[in-house]
């Protein structure tokens, strides 16, 4: 079942099987939705099949990436749970309230999504709760997936990402490190992840700027004149994943995901790789009984001719700023109480 909040300016769209934003859209002539990915049931990994095929904006709770083998045994899906479930949902007005219990993973979800009552920002707001009798390792990994048209040969991402690795490497990837966006695909060949044309099939992973108290992502398609964005505190995802996938000619797909995780390996290689990378840990602990709870924002904005993309974005005051590679300025001012939660 699908659900929708819209104001003037926006729609927004949940499937409640798996929890998924599968929509996020101007009401504009174009009617471009950056989140059109979506898989089929037979590109879903063996043991997710039974369940939710990932599409659009969809939560990896409880673990990033594979479950151990005892646990696939046990009926554990890839990318944990929540995101292969039935969620609960009720609206009220401008506010959907959202709720999974996610039993194999000991993990219930509370999610509200408020938009604004004007313009194309979205605050999403989850707390976690441990409901089994033990506290556990854990990763919560936002995975919004860009897909076409949206995503073409032209879409450049910025972020404020530093210091990372490709996960082909996560065994070694204190040696093997980059500094956003210039990496190396497995021929050594140089490219920038801004606009990468190097058609390699990856996962690269980033520590956001510890100089910086909030995170940030952006995702521009010049063709369209279209930014997506996302805000939210360094403290609750520490980590930017940029994920690609090519076929002979053209990306098909590209994550744009921030978590807790650091590595995408099933719990004990974490544990016997690295506990901590380029100073952040690689995963988190929640104990029995306790609650966390993460935020975000998010945005979509149509840019002017001018755009060539993001250098940097604040948040505070109730407005996201923007400063562009131009160094000018977007103000998006906002109604929604959460952007007075982010640290300036």
């Amino acid at each position: 079942m699908k659900l929708s909040l819209e104001n003037d300016a926006c729609l927004v769209t949940i499937e409640s099987f798996g929890g998924a934003i599968v929509d996020f859209r101007l009401k504009d002539a174009a009617q471009i939705n950056p989140l059109s990915f979506a898989f089929t049931q037979d590109q879903m990994p063996e043991n997710n099949r039974n369940g939710a095929p990932y599409r659009g904006h969809f939560l990896c709770a409880g673990r990033w990436g594979l479950p151990a083998a005892g646990e696939i045994k046990n009926g554990l899906p890839n990318h944990g749970e929540a995101a292969n479930i039935a969620w609960q949902t009720a609206r009220d007005n401008h506010i959907l309230s959202m709720q999974a219990v996610a039993n194999k993973e000991g993990l219930n979800i509370e999610r509200t999504i408020e938009l604004d009552e004007h313009i194309a920002v979205i605050a999403v707001s989850e707390c976690f709760t441990n409901i089994n009798p033990l506290g556990r390792l854990y990763n919560v990994v936002q995975h919004p997936t860009l897909a076409a048209p949206f995503l073409n040969a032209a879409t450049i991402v910025n972020c404020n990402a530093t210091i990372g690795f490709d996960q082909a490497q996560y065994s070694d990837a204190a040696k093997n490190s980059f500094q956003f966006p210039q990496v190396k695909d497995n021929n050594g060949n140089c490219f920038s992840l801004n606009n990468p044309q190097e058609k390699y099939n990856s996962v690269f992973s980033f520590v956001v700027d510890a100089n910086s108290r909030i995170g940030w992502i952006t995702a521009y398609s010049p063709v369209h004149n279209l930014l997506l964005g996302y805000v939210w505190k360094r403290s609750d995802y520490p980590w930017i994943h940029l994920w690609q996938h090519w076929n002979e000619t053209e990306m098909l797909y590209r994550g744009i995901e921030f978590g807790t995780a650091g590595i995408h390996q099933p719990f004990p290689e974490i544990l016997n790789t690295a506990t901590q990378l380029f100073g952040e840990k690689t995963f988190a602990y929640i104990d029995a009984g306790e609650t966390v709870c993460k935020k975000y924002l998010a945005f979509i904005y149509k840019t002017g001719n001018d755009f060539t993309g993001t250098e940097n974005i604040t948040a505070a005051a109730n407005c996201i700023e923007i400063k562009t590679k131009e160094n000018k300025i977007i103000k998006l001012a906002t109604s929604i109480n959460l952007i007075n939660e982010l640290p300036a």
